[in-house]
């Protein structure tokens, strides 16, 4: 055989082999991440209304978008689940509600709300002699939302976001991030994965995390930037996972003035595998 022909059989050989390796590798790995057998379903409620005041009226807007559990792998396990949900969703009143069937927690929910609004006595927001240029100078609103970050290897990661106005200088947001752990039932804490010294290392994680997507290298920098009380950032429970690493979330005001607003930090699983226990309900994710 001509020594040309056997050398380009022997590069087409290989290249075969290398793309079938990497092919079996990327399915073994694809195969450690399994799905968990939950299917959701989303309720959507739109409403507005308004209270006439002299020559202009004060308007409610009422947005609620809530995904919830309909069916899971453990059928025993789906009514503890969608009560969860809604007591996550309406955790200003969180047994008003989840005790109901989603679709009624939803109805009665904005219902309630719709009537609290009607029932406002204008003059408790303004003087006798106020007069709105428009009908949009007051806006009562609420928007709730959630959404599913992570529904594999029997964890759903779910966040809860809300803008809310109801009078005052300004509204206010926040995101609250849960993590349900599907083997044991429960939310997972911080404290079931936690070492001897997780809040204080991972605080300066943290830290750092913060000073790096602002572009400074001196985390005291960050006073300038309306995080005053820096010594006092430290992981608060708020948080999500993914097959990445963990999100945690601080609120306006939380660890800085309000013009910050809502703060994210990422921390992957390499970073924070040092931080925490061996046996734990996230090994598998860090990669123990």
């Amino acid at each position: 055989m001509n020594y040309s022909v056997f050398k380009n059989i022997y590069i087409s050989i290989s290249i075969v082999a290398v793309l079938f390796l990497l092919l079996f590798f990327s399915c073994n790995n694809k195969a450690k991440s399994k799905d968990n057998e939950v299917v959701f379903d989303t309720i959507n409620i739109s409403k507005t209304d308004s209270i006439h005041y002299k020559k202009s009226k004060l308007k409610c807007n009422l947005q609620l978008t809530f995904t919830y559990p309909v069916s899971c792998k453990k059928s025993s396990q789906l009514n503890d689940l969608q009560k969860l949900f809604i007591e996550k969703f309406f955790k200003t009143f969180p047994f008003k509600y989840s005790n109901l069937p989603p679709q009624e927690a939803m109805n009665s929910f904005s219902n309630q709300y719709i009537n609290d609004f009607k029932s406002i006595k204008v003059d408790d927001y303004f003087n006798s002699d106020y007069i709105l240029e428009d009908e949009n100078n007051f806006l009562y609103e609420l928007n709730l939302e959630n959404t599913i970050l992570y529904n594999r290897n029997n964890f759903i990661s779910f966040i809860v976001k809300k803008t809310i106005y109801e009078g005052g200088a300004h509204g206010s947001n926040s995101i609250e991030g849960y993590v349900f752990d599907l083997n044991t039932g429960k939310l997972l804490t911080e404290e079931d994965f936690a070492g001897i010294k997780y809040r204080k290392n991972i605080a300066a994680v943290i830290i750092q995390k913060i000073a790096a997507s602002k572009g400074l290298n001196d985390v005291s920098q960050l006073a300038s930037l309306g995080y005053a009380a820096i010594e006092e950032i430290a992981p608060n429970d708020n948080f999500t996972i993914d097959d990445n690493g963990i999100t945690y979330y601080f609120n306006e005001y939380e660890i800085a003035a309000y013009f910050v607003g809502i703060t994210e930090v990422f921390i992957s699983y390499d970073e924070l595998k040092a931080y925490i226990t061996n046996d734990n309900p996230i090994s598998s994710l860090v990669g123990f």
